[in-house]
């Protein structure tokens, strides 16, 4: 009966301190993240770049002339990716090269904004390139380095779809809005149980046996 005891235990331990984990990522869900295709994928009017500054992986977003700028694109859920919310939930990670010109302030951001079926917003994760901003821009920039910004999080289970949005203000002199943005990705994975340390269960029967010695201890006692 003991052995019994300690078996459902185990299993029961298990199950109540599983944890979770992301697995291997899905692909970019952001359309022309690298804008080496001009302006596929996105709505709105600015152009691309790849000089002064130059950065290794090509064109770049460039906002072009005037104070504000905004692009956009959205994405449905697919079914699969609804069913995997639904049952093990899918964690995100977004992720870009935020950068300007020489030693000016003009800053570019990167959103994720969720919405539900109705279209409604529930939450959002921005990155700002002002964050990595030491007095001067670099003029030779590498893909994932320096002013590479990355943030993750899990997706709310409400989730039907998903905005895009790239920003860009113009704080410095000059003419051109020069919040530039590179190699933005989103990507998600399902979330999957993480195994416990071999420790955790043996700690959890040890204290079922425990509870059951000390019962029969006691009704020992009684009888």
């Amino acid at each position: 009966m003991l052995k019994m005891a300690l078996s459902g235990g185990l299993a029961a331990v298990t199950l109540l301190t599983a944890a979770v984990s992301a697995t291997a990522a899905t692909e970019n869900l952001i359309v022309n993240g690298t804008f080496d295709t001009n302006t596929t994928g996105w709505t709105g009017v600015y152009t691309t770049r790849d000089g002064d500054p130059t950065i290794d992986t090509g064109p770049y977003f460039f906002p072009g002339p005037g104070a504000f700028h905004m692009i956009f694109q959205d994405y449905a859920l697919t079914s699969p990716q609804l069913d995997s919310l639904a049952t093990t939930g899918l964690s995100f990670t977004l992720s870009a090269d935020l950068f300007g010109w020489r030693y000016q302030e003009d800053r570019g951001t990167l959103s994720v904004f969720f919405n539900d079926a109705d279209n409604e917003r529930i939450d959002s994760a921005t990155l700002l390139s002002s964050t990595s901003y030491d007095g001067y821009w670099d003029s030779d920039i590498e893909a994932g380095g320096k002013y590479f910004q990355s943030l993750s999080g899990l997706v709310p289970f409400e989730t039907a779809s998903l905005s895009f949005v790239i920003t860009s203000t113009r704080i410095g002199g000059g003419t051109n809005n020069d919040g530039y943005i590179d190699n933005a990705s989103f990507t998600m994975a399902p979330v999957a149980p993480v195994p416990l340390p071999a420790a955790l269960p043996l700690m959890g029967a040890g204290i079922i046996a425990l509870r059951l010695v000390g019962r029969r201890r006691g009704n020992d006692v009684t009888a």
